[in-house]
C-alpha cells in the first residue's frame, strides 16, 4: 500500500469545520492508498513537511488552503518526481481554479481522483518560489498591510478594504525595472506564471502553466482615478486594450527601484531588498491538473 500526504494549514479561510479533513480525506481514498495528515503551525512548515513526505517515498503530496499553502508545499516539492494535488481552502484559491478545479474542497477533492499528473512552469523571484505571479506596486502595499486576523474571518472582503484604503493613500511611485535588457517604467508590474489573478480574473490572458515563459503586465498611469479605471478595465477583461498597459512575454525581469517597494507572491506580502530577479525555475513541478485547465 502506498502511502500519500494530506498538509492542511487549519487558519487558512474560513472553511474549517471539525469534520471538513476527515471528509476530504474521504474524498481523495483510493484503493491501495492511505493518507496521512500534516498540519503546519507557522509559516514555511509546508515547505517543511513536503520536503519530509518526498524524502519518505511519497507519490502524492495533497495541500488544503490558501494559495501561500500551496505555494510553500511546491517550494518543498520542486525538483522531485512527487505530485502535488491543490485543495481550495483559502480566499482566492486561484491556483485550484487554473488547474480546473471546483472552489469547493470537497468536491475538489473528488475531482482529484480523475485528474492527471502533468509538469507546470515554477517561478522564482529571488530564491523564493511562486505559482502565480510576483507583483509590485497597489496590490502588494494593500497586502502588506492587511490585518491578517481580518484576512482570516473576511477572507476577500478584508484584502478589498485594505486595497480601498490604500488606493487613497498610495503615492503611486515609479517602478524601475528591466525585462530581459530593456529598461521599464511603471507604477505596477505583474510578472505571471498563470492567465489568473485575484481570483478567475485574466490579467495576463495569453500565460499558460507549461509555456516556458513568464508574462509581463505593466500599467504605466498614475494616480487614483487612473487605477481605477485599469481595476475596471481588468474585471470587464477589457485591459489589454488600454493605452497605458503593456504585456510582453519575457524570460528575466529584474526589479530595482524604489528600495522600499512592496512585492507580492502568491498574494502574500514578501520583503526583500533590491534589486530582485524574476525568473522560471530550472525545476517543473508535477501536479495534479483536470482537463481544460490553464496549461
Amino acid at each position: 500500500m502506498s502511502t500519500a500526504y494530506l498538509i492542511f494549514n487549519p487558519k487558512a479561510g474560513r472553511w474549517r469545520t471539525p469534520r471538513l479533513v476527515e471528509r476530504i480525506l474521504a474524498a481523495l481514498e483510493r484503493p491501495g492508498q492511505r493518507i496521512e495528515t500534516l498540519p503546519t503551525r507557522s509559516p514555511g512548515d509546508a515547505t517543511r513537511l513536503a520536503r519530509e513526505a518526498a524524502e519518505a517515498g511519497a507519490e502524492t503530496v495533497y495541500a488544503l488552503g490558501g494559495d501561500g499553502t500551496l505555494r510553500e508545499a511546491a517550494a518543498g516539492l520542486l525538483g522531485t518526481e512527487v505530485v502535488l494535488g491543490t485543495v481550495p481552502g483559502g480566499t482566492a484559491n486561484v491556483v485550484p481554479l487554473a488547474l480546473g478545479l471546483p472552489l469547493r474542497p470537497i468536491a475538489a477533492a473528488q475531482r482529484l481522483r480523475g485528474a492527471t499528473a502533468t509538469e507546470m512552469d515554477v517561478g522564482l523571484c529571488g530564491d523564493e518560489v511562486f505559482l502565480m505571479q510576483a507583483s509590485g506596486g497597489l496590490d502588494a502595499q494593500a497586502l502588506r498591510r492587511l490585518d491578517p486576523i481580518q484576512k482570516r474571518y473576511l477572507g476577500k472582503i478584508a484584502v478589498a478594504m485594505s486595497g480601498l484604503s490604500q488606493w487613497h493613500t498610495y503615492d503611486y511611485p515609479e517602478l524601475q525595472l528591466e525585462a530581459d535588457g530593456r529598461t521599464c517604467r511603471a507604477s505596477f508590474f505583474a510578472v505571471c506564471n498563470l492567465p489568473l489573478y485575484g481570483g478567475r480574473f485574466r490579467l495576463a490572458p495569453a500565460a499558460r502553466l507549461d509555456d516556458h515563459q513568464l508574462h509581463l503586465v505593466l500599467f504605466h498611469g498614475h494616480g487614483k482615478a487612473a487605477t481605477l479605471a485599469f481595476a475596471r478595465d481588468l474585471l470587464l477583461g477589457r485591459h489589454v486594450a488600454r493605452k497605458d498597459v503593456e504585456v510582453a512575454h519575457v524570460q528575466q525581469v529584474e526589479i530595482k527601484a524604489p528600495p522600499d517597494l512592496a512585492l507580492q507572491l502568491d498574494g502574500d506580502a514578501m520583503s526583500s531588498l533590491l534589486p530582485v530577479s524574476i525568473r522560471l525555475s530550472a525545476d517543473r513541478l508535477r501536479i495534479l491538473a483536470l482537463s481544460g485547465a490553464s496549461i
